[in-house]
């Protein structure tokens, strides 16, 4: 769970970007969060997370507009680009072509899975391993199911502070491994943890994936050691419960489920989470947070 001073610092701007990725964001405030000067934000960016804050910033907004289109079918692509940053549907529509080479419509239309099919599915072998983790499921469309939206309970959850440790480019069946590594040497008591994620339909892939293992604290703790500190939760989801022993659904099924022209509607300004528990040597899933909010008029 322990950080550098710089991820730190780098981490609590990935933080903003993810949160107000639709606003105006500009160098300077990014640089002034992470008390760094521009050059020094610019460089120490760019080795944390291997993308530049723009460059960052511009797939976040892109991305975001993709989950969009697939979760609120009556959506215009004017009021989308608006709402996920863009100063036109001109510059949107462009970028979105650039970044996925098909049109906003297309995507909408099926074209997502076209896209995602050709993407590099294999993530580079953890050091000491010949084999690659199996990462193909990830976009198996018979892993995904359909349920009865009843099963969602739609809750209004209060925010939690929390410690966390991101990773970046873990994926697959390492990701569990990992996660148990480092709660193993954690510097705080967990008998639950989040797990958080931005990337709902893993559209980064292997090499941009991104997940936050995170551990409730009290408000106005502060953690030993250089540890991150954050909030997760907070406002309106559709709330999923396994049964224990029953498998979590894939976040690709509990969109999929959900009604894409009801009164309520997927908000990727805020991350997916899931909550486990410890059961002896069972690591258990028994919540599943959906980001949702009311349909824009």
């Amino acid at each position: 769970m322990l950080n550098s001073h710089r991820a730190v610092r780098i981490e609590s701007t990935v933080d903003i970007i993810n949160q107000r990725y639709c606003e105006a964001l500009t160098l300077e405030e990014l640089a002034f969060r992470a008390c760094y000067s521009r050059w020094h934000f610019l460089r120490a960016f760019e080795e944390e997370t291997h993308e530049t804050p723009f460059d960052f910033l511009r797939k976040r907004r892109l991305y975001a507009a993709g989950y969009r289109l697939l979760s609120d079918t009556l959506l215009s692509m004017a009021d989308l680009s608006i709402q996920t940053g863009f100063q036109c549907a001109s510059s949107f529509s462009k970028g979105f072509r650039r970044q996925f080479g098909m049109t906003p419509s297309e995507w909408r239309a099926e074209g997502w899975r076209d896209w995602a099919a050709l993407q590099p599915l294999q993530a580079p072998p953890p050091a000491g391993q010949d084999t690659l983790p199996n990462t193909q499921q990830e976009y198996d469309a018979d892993r995904v199911y359909q349920i009865d939206p009843r099963h969602l309970q739609i809750e209004i959850v209060p925010e939690q502070p929390v410690a966390y440790k991101r990773f970046r480019g873990v994926w697959g069946e390492a990701l569990r491994n990992t996660i148990q590594s480092a709660l193993r040497i954690a510097p705080l008591p967990h008998p639950c943890f989040l797990g958080v994620r931005q990337d709902l339909l893993h559209l980064r892939g292997p090499t941009e994936s991104c997940y936050d293992v995170c551990i409730p604290v009290r408000p106005g703790t502060q953690p030993p050691g250089i540890v991150s500190v954050g909030r997760v939760l907070g406002g309106l989801y559709a709330v999923f419960r396994p049964q224990l022993g029953d498998p979590s659904l894939s976040w690709r099924s509990l969109l999929h489920s959900w009604p894409s022209q009801g009164r309520f509607v997927f908000d990727p300004r805020r991350s997916m989470v899931d909550r486990y528990t410890q059961h002896g040597d069972i690591l258990h899933c028994d919540a599943q947070y959906l980001p949702i909010m009311l349909r824009p008029v």
